[in-house]
């Protein structure tokens, strides 16, 4: 690129063209206009007089004028001026030219921007004649084994067809391999997102090796969205430019999700507290149970990005649960009830209600808790519940062991032994056992047991031919802590246990809190049956039921085979794009988001993120000669029309 002053030109040497334009003077001006024919049968006696109007000579000036600047401005236009091109590195004008683009969720807001300055990189490459490759970091397609030089216009291809990814910016983990077929030097373009990712910083050194390297940044602040666990799930919103942002100028928080009709758009508006820190804001998601229970997703208003979009899951919705159990313990008994280790362990992340069977069905709850009770009277009335699509959750106790017609209740997963098994009294057969641990494709995968969680007594099921297949937890011995059972559309789950410290330490211990968030973020309820009974079978696998694109947007997941869980758990990645995954009852979201830190870009030339890439003017001047062009056109017309031609005109 060769700079006059504020105008550049990709390819200067055309300009060499501009030295004809005195010879073509020259040629032009000597070169008359066509002769005018005139017929005119009195010629004869016309012989001797002067004519009034005599065809002219030479070309008039002013059309020779047009001429010659249609000419100059095809030539200058060829030339490829740019107003104000950036500036270039040193060695960027010499070899072949790699580019590497980043194609990370985090790309997507400036990909636009990211484009045309790789279109620039390319016509200046393309009218240059450099061999020109195209490194797009998304991991995809075993992309960074090997690259290969080749036209700017196959590059071109290569640029119109990419997009964003809905996960983070992946590098080669082998550079060395990637540049194992490049030419020994070549010049660098990278094309960052601005973030540091893992093995930038080792591609970083292997490309200023060979050359040097340009890092192209967005102009634009990034931000990111994310979920903070806990007993209230919140939002946290951050960005990378603090300090451009006014306190108090953070974008909203847009809650999505279908209305009363069922059709998609904006429920809420979050916004952060005007204290709030621009880096990294907590917002919370104060909002009506009803309200919240129907969100899909959260988005940052204004941000077309994967990162700006967290999907909610079973975490994020807050179930209506009923408590139903014994409940004449008094003020100085309030420890041995089984309701008050219920009502710690589901009060932070469930709306809970308490009364009897027949008041608390009445409200239409998600999940309701028989502790140590039997149905009573409305058993038919709570089976119809369960058969909705309604969880029932029951605990073993005394008062249930001592019913004589135990093996009668048909709201029990498993036919139980009457009278229980203890494990650590005096007539005893054995120590107290600790629990074994969950299958790695249950409901209960990934908790950690305590040590020194053990269960002293327990009731024990009749033997049956699908008892292992109800088994979901169970001790150390093989016996059965947690069975669970299909009733229509519902299900049926009994800890074989009491939710007390009365036969076992399993209610004062963090795992007891993590079981009931599994079993109750599990639950569909009635509204939710129908997907339950479509849901795929525990497999240890994760199936994509929802996918983003790079932009954030939703999309079908076609194509997409099940994930590991080994793989699932990772995050984001191109066997597991952000979106909704399904595997049982579980619905777990995978979200782009999450923190951000700015990259270091030493050993490399970094053009200044306000740059702009120059105004390319070789279109208006080509328009210009044009209509040079077309004026001339009718200016001949008139020279060669005589009067009557430019009164017409």
């Amino acid at each position: 690129m060769m700079a006059l002053g504020p105008l550049g030109f990709a390819a200067p040497w055309l300009l060499a063209a501009g030295l004809a334009l005195p010879l073509l003077w020259l040629l032009l001006r000597a070169v008359p206009p066509a002769p005018r024919e005139v017929e005119f049968p009195g010629t004869a006696l016309l012989l001797g007089l002067a004519d009034p109007a005599p065809v002219t000579r030479h070309t008039p000036w002013w059309l020779l004028a047009l001429r010659l600047l249609a000419v100059a401005a095809a030539i200058i236009a060829f030339a490829g001026p740019v107003w104000r091109p950036q500036p270039q590195a040193a060695g960027d004008d010499d070899g072949p030219l790699l580019i590497v683009m980043d194609t990370g969720w985090a790309a997507a807001p400036g990909w636009a921007e990211a484009q045309a300055r790789a279109r620039a990189a390319l016509d200046r490459a393309q009218a240059q004649g450099r061999p020109v490759a195209l490194f797009l970091a998304d991991g995809q397609g075993g992309r960074g084994q090997g690259l290969v030089f080749g036209t700017a216009a196959d590059a071109a291809a290569t640029l119109r067809a990419a997009s964003p990814q809905p996960w983070e910016t992946r590098y080669p983990a082998d550079p060395a391999a990637m540049l194992a077929d490049a030419p020994a030097r070549f010049s660098t373009l990278w094309i960052a997102d601005g973030l540091d990712h893992p093995g930038r910083a080792p591609l970083l050194a292997s490309l200023a090796a060979r050359g040097a390297v340009t890092v192209a940044l967005p102009s634009a602040p990034l931000h990111s969205l994310s979920v903070q666990d806990g007993a209230r799930p919140s939002l946290i919103l951050r960005t990378t430019a603090p300090g451009a942002l006014p306190p108090g100028a953070l974008p909203d928080v847009l809650a999505m999700g279908p209305d009363p009709q069922g059709i998609p758009r904006q429920l809420a508006r979050l916004r952060a507290a005007p204290d709030s820190d621009p880096a990294t804001a907590t917002i919370s998601i104060d909002l009506p149970p009803e309200l919240r229970n129907r969100i899909t997703s959260f988005a940052v208003e204004g941000v077309a990005s994967a990162g700006a979009v967290v999907l909610a899951d079973d975490r994020m919705r807050r179930r209506k649960l009923a408590l139903v159990g014994d409940a004449r313990a008094t003020e100085g008994q309030h420890l041995l009830s089984p309701l008050h280790y219920l009502r710690q362990a589901l009060a932070p992340s469930t709306d809970l209600i308490e009364g009897t069977l027949a008041d608390v069905l009445q409200a239409s709850p998600d999940v309701v808790v028989l502790a140590d009770a039997a149905p009573g009277a409305q058993a038919h009335e709570l089976a119809e519940w369960v058969a909705q699509g309604g969880l029932l959750l029951r605990f073993a106790g005394p008062r249930m062991a001592a019913q004589p017609d135990l093996s009668q209740d048909g709201l029990l997963p498993v036919r139980l032994r009457p009278g229980g098994r203890d494990a650590g009294g005096a007539l005893s057969w054995g120590a107290p056992r600790a629990l074994a641990p969950f299958a790695a494709d249950g409901i209960f995968a990934g908790l950690a047991i305590p040590a020194d969680v053990l269960v002293r007594a327990q009731l024990l099921p009749e033997p049956d031919p699908d008892l292992a297949a109800r088994t979901i937890a169970q001790l150390e011995d093989g016996t059965p802590l947690v069975t669970r059972d299909s009733v229509g559309a519902g299900r049926i789950l009994l800890v074989h246990t009491t939710a007390n410290a009365e036969w076992g330490n399993l209610a004062l211990s963090g795992l007891f809190v993590a079981m009931l968030e599994r079993i109750v973020q599990s639950a569909s309820g009635v509204e939710g049956a129908e997907r339950a009974e479509t849901a795929p079978a525990d497999t240890g696998h994760w199936a994509a039921e929802l996918v983003l694109d790079g932009f954030g947007r939703p999309r079908a997941p076609e194509g997409l085979a099940p994930v590991a869980a080994e793989d699932f758990a990772q995050g984001p990645g191109p066997l597991a794009p952000a979106g909704i995954y399904a595997s049982g009852e579980r619905r777990a979201a995978l979200n782009a988001g999450g923190a951000m830190v700015r990259a270091d870009w030493q050993g490399a030339t970094v053009e200044a993120a306000d740059a702009a890439p120059g105004t390319q003017l070789g279109g208006w001047l080509l328009a210009l000669a044009g209509l040079a062009l077309a004026v001339d056109a009718l200016g001949s017309a008139l020279v060669a029309g005589g009067r009557r031609a430019r009164a017409a005109a």
